[in-house]
């Protein structure tokens, strides 16, 4: 019997193909990035993407879904590539969109600004329901993101206000008032805590304090904390480590900073 003819192929191409089909799961196992998908390593989302064939999807790295087969899996540089096999987006880690952690970041984001915007320190209830989400998952992710409960988080707010007005030159009364408290006698409950100091010896540029500090990276930047024996002097937040040093010093002149 005659063997079929295959316009435009020869025996060496098929060799060749049949080798490439071969060692392509290999190659895909080898590859640096299917260590991350297996790892399901967030911080991969954004820097590639990958389809599987059996399934007709394509994912983040760090989709939640069973582990696919490594000969059914190609990978993406770019989103538009994984979009380009025709293969639809997973429900389960949604690859169009933006990434749980970039999303939970934008969420807190705007919780705390919410936060810093009410006159009236809002309740845990009514960030949540703000945000669309039950209230122990949003405490759960705020203090994730922060390092603080939402309570803590606008008891920072309250004192960084006073913090601000005593540097702007504010009397001690004013300060409280506009800060949000309702009397003096709330705040001097709480005041050497919430400046590390006393309201007098904050204003004089932490006078004879020893203070502490330590800086380090959150999902919404860099935050510095200071502290002093008695309380938290300081929480800053920016895109500069170095800045916010220059801000401290700027804030205790007179301080000895550790």
């Amino acid at each position: 019997m005659a063997r079929p003819a295959f316009s435009g192929f020869n025996a060496a191409m098929f060799i060749t193909l049949a080798k490439n089909l071969k060692s392509a799961p290999l190659q895909i196992a080898d590859d640096p990035r299917w260590a991350r998908i297996v790892a399901r390593d967030k911080s991969a989302d954004g820097a590639f993407w990958y389809s599987v064939a059996t399934t007709g999807v394509y994912c983040r790295p760090s989709c939640p879904s069973r582990r696919a087969n490594p000969k059914n899996v190609q990978l993406h540089d770019t989103l538009d590539q994984a979009r380009a096999t025709g293969f639809r987006p997973c429900r389960r880690c949604s690859p169009d969109g933006p990434s749980l952690e970039a999303g939970n970041a934008a969420m807190v984001a705007a919780a705390c600004r919410r936060i810093e915007q009410s006159e009236e320190e809002p309740s845990l209830a009514e960030l949540a329901d703000a945000a669309g989400r039950s209230t122990g998952y949003f405490h759960r992710i705020f203090k994730a993101v922060t390092g603080l409960t939402p309570k803590d988080y606008a008891a920072a707010h309250r004192a960084a206000k006073v913090r601000q007005g005593l540097e702007d030159g504010a009397s001690v009364t004013t300060a409280i008032y506009d800060a949000g408290f309702n009397s003096s006698g709330r705040f001097y409950e709480k005041s050497t805590g919430m400046l590390g100091m006393t309201p007098t010896r904050y204003r004089a540029g932490g006078a004879d304090e020893e203070i502490r500090f330590a800086v380090g990276e959150t999902s919404l930047g860099a935050i510095l904390v200071a502290s002093s024996q008695k309380g938290v002097a300081s929480t800053l937040l920016g895109d500069d480590p170095d800045a916010l040093v220059r801000d401290l010093q700027d804030r205790f002149p007179r301080a000895r900073l550790i």
